[in-house]
């Protein structure tokens, strides 16, 4: 990261650790950092990956996301949002159009909501699926017809 970049981060979100690969970052900072690196030149959407974390005290769900500039050998910013049972987040589809259609692959798949998007509906599966495959807790051999 970049000493401008760092610095801009550092005024911005004090309480994020920027000596971490991946940041952490609170739910409410999702969307104002994301357009705070899209004014710092990283326009470039390349991923959000939802996970599932059952656990004794209830689910906890992690989304991380990955920004880059457009340019030959550009670093990348990643960041990660812990999020509780209930799990949404700001869609950055108002800031970044690529993230349409994967943020409606991890509603799909893991049952992320993305507040905000504007086209929040299954992507991969059809409307009756019960249930998103991704969870630790879906059940591997459930039947879905017609496979299986």
């Amino acid at each position: 990261m970049d000493a401008t970049l760092r610095e801009a981060l550092a005024a911005r979100f004090p309480a994020v650790d920027l000596d971490q690969d991946v940041l952490l970052v609170p739910a409410a900072d999702h969307y104002p950092l994301a357009a705070l690196l899209k004014e710092q030149g990283y326009t470039l959407y390349v991923t959000v990956a939802a996970s599932h974390h059952p656990g004794p005290e209830g689910d906890a769900f992690e989304v991380a996301t990955v920004l880059r500039r457009p340019v030959r050998g550009a670093p990348s910013v990643a960041w990660r949002v812990v999020l509780g049972a209930d799990p949404h987040l700001q869609s950055l589809y108002p800031l970044f159009p690529g993230a349409d259609l994967q943020e409606r692959e991890q509603l799909d798949l893991v049952g992320v909501r993305f507040d905000g998007h504007p086209n929040p509906v299954r992507l991969m599966l059809s409307e009756d699926w019960v249930g998103h495959p991704l969870r630790k807790d879906y059940a591997p051999n459930m039947p879905h017809a017609p496979w299986r």
